[in-house]
């Protein structure tokens, strides 16, 4: 299985929390990690592996040049702005073999396997990923970007790579970055509006309460599922947003799947992981 992570500095120690997380929800699982980057040392590369089973899981560095991106449109609240682009170059440095691969932010954790997902039938659509917004805000994300589908969330996003390339190159993301980083409104939600608009129509939606779970799904659906549902359930936590579990100020009821992926065992993990560096 092939996992994809973009990611600078300030995101490693929540990365190490991401791996561990992989390893112990999916024993057995085969797994190539893709860590795109333009920051890392060989010495975050290590601390990495302490995180993973090595007879089962390959780590692979892919360095990006810092300033491809320059100028396009970023979320200044992010720290990892810049770096969330990476994923779109997927399809050039993802091995010339690949059939798909799965995207993660960092600032997630997997709590059951990701088989299910990851071979799940695409049905010709190019990518899959859930949403997150709803009412007066999806509408008003559908119009800016003449959406025909739901808006997704760029935090989780499977993405069938073999029928990417069939249809786009670098060329076509760099080309619409362009077109649309000048525009009213376009690229305010910087390279998650580019999966939307340039993938517009060939976009799976997958269920936000069990592969991209926030904070505000869990409210909103907090009358079907509770946190024994989660656990039962759901595969993918994903801790976007203001508020982040490794911090004091955390606000919500999700930070205890982070809380157990760090405390489950102390491999890896030192206190200070907790916390951003």
């Amino acid at each position: 299985m092939n996992i994809l992570v973009t990611i600078d500095r300030n995101y490693l120690n929540p990365l190490l929390v991401l791996l561990k997380s992989i390893r112990t929800s999916n024993p057995g699982t085969f797994f190539d990690i893709y860590v795109a980057h333009s920051s890392l040392d060989q010495n975050d590369f290590q601390e990495m592996e302490k995180c993973m089973d090595l007879s089962r899981m390959v780590l692979h560095p892919v360095e990006i040049q810092d300033s491809l991106f320059e100028g396009a449109p970023t979320i200044k609240r992010l720290n990892t702005a810049k770096a969330s682009y990476y994923r779109l170059l997927a399809i050039d440095f993802m091995p010339k073999n690949t059939k798909r691969v799965l995207y993660l932010d960092p600032d997630a954790v997997v709590i059951n396997p990701l088989d299910k997902l990851y071979q799940m039938d695409l049905g010709g659509s190019l990518l899959a990923a859930a949403g997150h917004t709803t009412g007066i805000v999806e509408r008003l994300n559908r119009a800016r970007l003449g959406l025909k589908d739901r808006y997704i969330n760029s935090g989780v996003i499977l993405m069938d790579i073999e029928a990417m390339r069939r249809e786009y190159d670098l060329n076509d993301i760099f080309a619409y970055i362009e077109k649309n980083s000048t525009k009213k409104l376009k690229l305010i939600q910087g390279d998650q509006d580019v999966f939307n608009g340039l993938f517009n129509g060939k976009i799976a939606i997958l269920d936000e309460k069990l592969y991209n779970l926030d904070e505000k799904t869990f409210y909103l659906f907090r009358r079907q599922i509770d946190l024994n549902w989660v656990r039962q359930n759901t595969v993918v936590v994903h801790y976007n947003g203001q508020y982040k579990p490794w911090n004091e100020d955390y606000h919500g009821v999700l930070n205890c799947f982070y809380d157990e992926t760090v405390n489950g065992d102390a491999t890896g993990f030192s206190s200070s992981h907790t916390k951003v560096i």
